[in-house]
């Protein structure tokens, strides 16, 4: 089978490309300057593409149509995401029966067959995911959001339309970064690109004007690493329970929901 997995920034997808022989990767015949980042391996029987689509929904959906998606049996939206209810916690991983922008203009649902082998690959189950247009950083804008969602991230719902457009199954996989009582350390916005490259100046500023923050932005760290390190394992069992499902969850049925 042929999967493809997204992550945003690179950061996210290091834990698990460290546990594979990923290279970089172009398809033939790229007519033009390819500005999102692909690796491909072979896990298993399986080949696994991972495409870094840089973070925010329009990055998101460029980089979904950069690709010839309909070459995939099946799509993975992943990475890391901060949590709006109380009951996940950093570490968790979840699959999102749904993901919606914060305005309400695009919705879409992720393959019920791929949501049922995540949950019994060990993700628990969530009914929304959030799609934010910028970074959810205090504990009191995600106690705002919980009515509506119960993770939050910048690009989920672009990625599941994008693949329902080109009748891909995806399902919404992410792994939680943040608590939901929980602020972040600093402005992220202003230290990272939306390929998630370090500005220095923009960390040295933020810092600078606070130190104390520096002890948050190392546990911080340590809880994304963490979550990224479960994520990695959820995504060997998942590739390896997908495997063994084989064509029975690869199917061209996709359910979308249309925003009312």
């Amino acid at each position: 089978m042929r999967i493809l997995v997204t992550f945003a920034i690179k950061a996210e997808f290091r834990p698990w490309c460290s546990r594979h022989p990923f290279v970089p990767y172009e398809f033939e015949n790229w007519e033009t300057r390819r500005e999102f980042d692909l690796f491909k391996a072979n896990i298993g029987p399986d080949e696994v593409t991972v495409l870094l689509t840089g973070m925010g929904g329009e990055n998101a959906a460029k980089a979904m149509s950069s690709i010839p998606l309909e070459t995939h049996d099946l799509c993975i939206s992943s990475g890391l995401a901060g949590s709006l209810d109380a009951r996940l916690r950093p570490g968790d991983v979840v699959a999102a029966r749904t993901a919606e922008t914060l305005d309400e203009s695009s919705k879409a649902a992720s393959d019920a067959a791929l949501l049922d082998l995540a949950v019994a690959s060990g993700a628990q189950v969530v009914n929304v995911s959030l799609t934010s247009a910028k970074i959810v950083a205090t504990a009191e804008e995600k106690e705002e959001l919980s009515r509506k969602g119960s993770i939050v991230e910048m690009e989920t719902t672009h990625i599941l339309r994008a693949a329902a457009e080109r009748l891909v199954p995806c399902v919404a996989v992410r792994a939680i970064s943040d608590a939901a009582d929980e602020d972040l350390p600093v402005d992220f916005a202003h230290i990272l690109d939306s390929h998630g490259h370090l500005k220095m100046g923009g960390l040295l500023k933020e810092v600078g004007l606070s130190p104390y923050r520096i002890p948050l932005l190392l546990q911080f760290g340590r809880q994304s690493r963490a979550a990224g390190k479960s994520l990695a394992d959820f995504l060997d069992r998942y590739i390896w329970a997908i495997s063994a499902q084989g064509r029975k969850v690869a199917h061209p049925r996709i359910e979308e929901v249309s925003a009312t």
